[in-house]
């Protein structure tokens, strides 16, 4: 748990310090310590009113995870269904083919049965003499 410093200047509202960007990101003080040495992130040092100086980092600059944004129906079927990979659409291509010959030969099937079943029952119907 962070320990909370009281800052002589006041952070912009779009400005955390590094404890609490360290209990954003879910991470210890010292990683987001490191990450600024390394460079990946931008943080200004201010004077505090007890103790050292305390960073202040942008929220912005964190990438803290969001809530999904809910797809468009069009979106998810279209990802369900056709790959933007060449190679993926390839293979589905084959499938869809292979499905749709699948598909036809059930339905013959279907439908010649039916058909042996309406003539036996037109020829069992028909009087004999």
């Amino acid at each position: 748990m962070a320990m909370a410093l009281h800052v002589v200047e006041a952070p912009e509202l779009d400005e955390v310090t590094l404890a609490e960007a360290a209990d954003l990101l879910g991470v210890h003080p010292n990683t987001v310590r490191n990450r600024i040495k390394s460079g990946a992130y931008t943080a200004r040092k201010v004077r505090s009113a007890v103790g050292p100086e305390v960073y202040l980092l942008g929220r912005e600059q964190l990438e803290l995870p969001t809530a999904p944004v809910p797809a468009s129906w069009g979106v998810v079927i279209k990802q369900a269904l056709w790959a933007d990979d060449p190679r993926v659409r390839r293979v589905q291509v084959i499938e869809w083919s292979v499905g749709g010959v699948f598909l036809l030969l059930a339905w013959a099937f279907a439908l010649g049965r039916a058909w042996e079943v309406i003539s036996y029952e037109r020829r069992e119907a028909t009087p004999r003499k």
